[in-house]
Formats: C-alpha cells, structure tokens, sequence
C-alpha cells in the first residue's frame, strides 16, 4: 500500500478553532478564524473525529482500512488529508493514542471536503463591531 509523500505534519489534528459539527450525509467544519465553511462526507467525517483528539497518517490509513477502504483508495484519503493542511485546517498534534475505535456509519467512499465560495462575515461579526449598524 504505497501512497504519497504529504504535507502534513507526522501526527495531525484539527486546530483548535475549527469547530467540526456531525450531519446526516458527514459533516460540516467551521474555521473560526477565516469564516469559511467546509462540507465533508461521510468517511471524511469519520477521519475528522480521529483528528480531534491526533491521528499519525499511518493511523488514519489503518482505521479507513478497517472502514473498508480498498487498498487503492490511500490517494484519495492523502488528498484529503493535504486539502485539510493547505487550507491550514490541521495542525502538530502531540504525542498520544489515537482513539481507533471510531466506526464509520455506513460504507466506504473516497473521502471528500468543499470549500464554500464566500465567508460567514456578517453572521459571524461581532455585536460591538463599530462598522456594523446599531438596531433602532
């Protein structure tokens, strides 16, 4: 099972202020910093929870193995795994286990993430923002 070198760190996890919320068909993440709203399906959605807590790549291959990802399917979870680093979503998690018994709802799909096209700055703007009208 060989599989690209990435450019993520040897153990990974989310960044403290990315806020990963669980739906139906996977899952949404919230980058607090940047606004931006990512839509992650469902084996995409499993490997976020292993993240949260830090998750080695080898780690992460072996749990989507156990999910039933086939042996030809390393690319789409390292392309995964480097949309998450190249949007600065992930992080230099620190020395611990990772909770490998997470399951994944349902079967195996190459993992996916999309990025929506525009930030939430009016929704998220603080309420003593001095730009932002006052409500008569």
């Amino acid at each position: 099972m060989a599989t690209k070198a990435l450019r993520v760190p040897e153990r990974i996890a989310l960044r403290a202020d990315v806020v990963s919320t669980l739906v139906d068909d996977g899952s949404v993440l919230l980058d607090l910093q940047t606004k931006y709203f990512y839509s992650v399906n469902r084996s995409g959605g499993a490997i976020l929870l292993l993240l949260e807590g830090g998750a080695s790549h080898a780690e992460v291959l072996d749990c989507c193995a156990r999910w039933g990802m086939p042996a030809n399917d390393c690319d789409a979870v390292d392309s995964f795994l480097s949309a998450l680093a190249s949007d600065d979503l992930v992080e230099e998690a620190g020395s611990g286990a990772c909770d490998d018994t997470l399951t994944l709802e349902g079967p195996w799909v190459s993992p996916t993430i999309e990025k929506q096209r525009e930030p939430l700055q009016r929704i998220m703007a603080s309420a003593f923002d001095p730009s932002l009208p006052l409500a008569e």
